[in-house]
């Protein structure tokens, strides 16, 4: 079978982690070798960027350095990990991509705002064969945060005002990528409601 990427993107607190295990547990129960990976990753600047998330008290601040580490991390990202799996047939299921990039540093005042620049610097990358953008109001997000036993405080980019214009930069990315496989899933119902969507978008590309 040819590889596959699938993208599961949202803002803090969406429950995409969730939705990417029942994905990855789906598609092997279906015998499909599945490759689960992440941005930021845990290479030198994926490391960076989780200091920059963990220690930052600003989310306005250093939008410029943020860009630039994460697409760096990114090509490092592509040409180690996602693109030697896809040629290898797998079904690469990838935590945040650059749609991330795009709404958070398009809130954070990146390239003076210009989302369709910031689309700019990803060409030439990798199109994603489907990506999910799990909706959820930034007040409900944040509810599940601060509720989250397992998360050990809060990083910077989680603050209600902020995730708001991250959710924002999120809807547009149908007008922004008119030509990408973008799915929109309402994420406030109940996980399995919620799997059952992706489950649909998944069996439509394999």
């Amino acid at each position: 079978m040819k590889g596959r990427f699938i993208v599961f993107e949202g803002i803090d607190g969406c429950g995409k982690g969730t939705q990417i295990a029942k994905a990855e547990s789906y598609l092997k129960g279906k015998g499909i070798d599945a490759l689960v990976t992440a941005e930021p990753t845990g290479g030198k600047y994926g490391r960076e960027l989780r200091r920059m998330l963990k220690d930052g008290k600003d989310p306005g601040e250093n939008a410029e350095k943020f860009l630039n580490l994460y697409i760096t991390d990114r090509q490092e990202h592509i040409k180690k990990v996602v693109k030697p799996a896809l040629e290898t047939g797998k079904v690469v299921l990838c935590d945040r991509y650059k749609y991330s990039t795009i709404a958070y540093q398009g809130a954070q005042g990146a390239q003076g705002r210009d989302i369709a620049r910031l689309v700019e610097l990803h060409s030439g990358m990798p199109v994603p064969d489907l990506v999910f953008i799990f909706d959820l109001s930034a007040e409900d997000a944040m509810g599940r945060i601060e509720e989250d036993e397992k998360r050990a405080g809060k990083e910077v980019f989680e603050r209600i005002g902020f995730q708001e214009k991250v959710r924002e930069n999120f809807l547009k990315m149908g007008e922004l990528l008119p030509k990408e496989n973008i799915a929109f899933v309402r994420a406030g119902k109940a996980a399995g409601e919620v799997f059952s969507e992706v489950r649909k978008g998944l069996d439509g590309i394999l």
